[in-house]
């Protein structure tokens, strides 16, 4: 059921917007990219982050400074991925 909602998630963004930089970390997440309309969109990719394989590739790949530099390429707002609320202070369980 998880994975319809993300394909519907996905395909809803790629249809309705222009300049999302997504982030497709590990091999699930990079097959969902090829649903991605590349020229609209930015899509970065790399190993999972997890603590496994995040040393083949994940650490130094500079994903968050590459979607800023995208971002501001495209005329938007970078993102502060300093001042992201942590995870209890999310509003959901």
């Amino acid at each position: 059921m998880i994975f319809i909602f993300q394909d519907a998630v996905i395909q809803y963004l790629n249809d309705r917007s222009a300049n999302i930089v997504f982030l497709l970390w590990g091999r699930d997440a990079q097959n969902k990219g090829a649903r991605i309309n590349k020229a609209r969109h930015h899509v970065l990719t790399c190993v999972h982050p997890s603590p496994l394989s995040a040393y083949n590739g994940f650490i130094g790949c500079k994903h968050f400074s590459k979607a800023n530099a995208y971002l501001k390429t495209a005329g938007l707002k970078e993102i502060n991925w300093a001042d992201l609320p942590s995870e209890d202070e999310m509003p959901f369980d």
